[in-house]
């Protein structure tokens, strides 16, 4: 209990420091019995992001969505690189690095909570995950689904807001390329289908709510297939009141069930995608209470010029419109 009990208080502390101080105004209110989470799916901050960034500026990705992350209690986002000065790229299709300076824009954007259970994680090989972990923490972020042995990448992540106890889970179904699995060295959280649902109940009993991220999927897939849907399923049941899903670069059904809700993929946010298939993704906007999701809403998302921006309503010739999102509706 003690130790639950710092677990919380650190993690409260982290986000207060990695908060700007506009954004720590914008949530200074009456005590109210909910949380709102923002969550987006996949951020790469090397490759053409980065030459951005060198060009324009450390707060130039999230430029155009700054406000609608701000205003959230808790901001979760898909990190999808290793943050490393010196590690070496892993020699495979694709891998991604950015400068650990970089998650500086993270933290001006608002968020609290980087999502590293995914294939990119380890992209500059295992001895460069403590690095990414450190950048994110001594700027005042907090990270979930890796570190420095399986049991720490695999351990919740609890956080406290507005006095409602969150509990994060993270797990990737596609393993990292050109890296052999070892639990006594840093990795990131694999999902293991006999475990998961034991541990999804076990952090509802520490919590009031379980937020749990799934990498998985087919890539460029617009529908979840059937397996993904029993699996959200199952994780609702067993005591998560959200799912959220990546790594298939663009957007797929928001579900409800029964309390609970599901993005089975919110495609990209912040990202270089070489053509137009991965410019698009969601902006999820959620009302979490002690009894589930209240409500959401979902903001589809364009890229250009590796800057996400809110999808014109009125019909961007490029973007999808609502009505293509399989129910999902676009909110200002």
């Amino acid at each position: 209990m003690l130790i639950h009990r710092l677990a919380i208080a650190l993690a409260l502390a982290s986000l207060a420091l990695g908060q700007p101080a506009e954004c720590q105004a914008a949530k200074r209110q009456a005590a109210r019995p909910w949380v709102t989470v923002v969550a987006v799916g996949d951020v790469q901050l090397g490759r053409g992001v980065g030459q951005a960034i060198a060009r324009h500026g450390i707060d130039y990705p999230f430029a155009r969505v700054r406000r609608l992350i701000c205003s959230a209690d808790l901001a979760l986002a898909n990190l999808e690189c290793a943050l490393s000065r010196d590690g070496v790229p892993i020699s495979k299709r694709f891998s991604f690095k950015a400068d650990p300076a970089a998650a500086d824009g993270l933290r001006h954007a608002g968020f609290g909570v980087a999502i590293l259970a995914n294939n990119h994680s380890l992209d500059c090989g295992r001895e460069a995950l403590p690095e990414s972990l450190n950048a994110l923490r001594t700027r005042g972020l907090l990270s979930v689904g890796a570190g420095r042995d399986a049991p720490e990448a695999a351990a919740p992540l609890l956080i406290e807001r507005n006095g409602l106890r969150i509990a994060i889970l993270a797990r990737t179904f596609i393993l990292p390329e050109g890296i052999i699995y070892r639990e006594d060295a840093p990795t990131v959280a694999v999902y293991d289908p006999d475990r998961i649902n034991g541990e999804v109940r076990a952090a509802r009993q520490q919590s009031d709510s379980v937020i749990v991220s799934l990498h998985w999927g087919i890539e460029y897939a617009r529908q979840p297939q059937e397996e993904q849907r029993r699996i959200a399923h199952r994780l609702i049941d067993a005591g998560a009141s959200l799912v959220l899903g990546h790594h298939p670069h663009t957007p797929q059904p928001v579900e409800r069930y029964h309390h609970g809700l599901i993005a089975y993929s919110l495609g990209n946010f912040v990202f270089d995608p070489a053509g137009d298939g991965g410019r698009h993704g969601l902006l999820l906007r959620c009302i979490l209470t002690r009894k589930g999701v209240a409500s959401y809403s979902a903001t589809p998302v364009l890229i250009r010029d590796t800057q996400p921006r809110p999808a014109s309503r009125s019909g961007d010739a490029s973007s999808p419109q609502p009505e293509q999102l399989d129910g999902v509706a676009a909110v200002d």
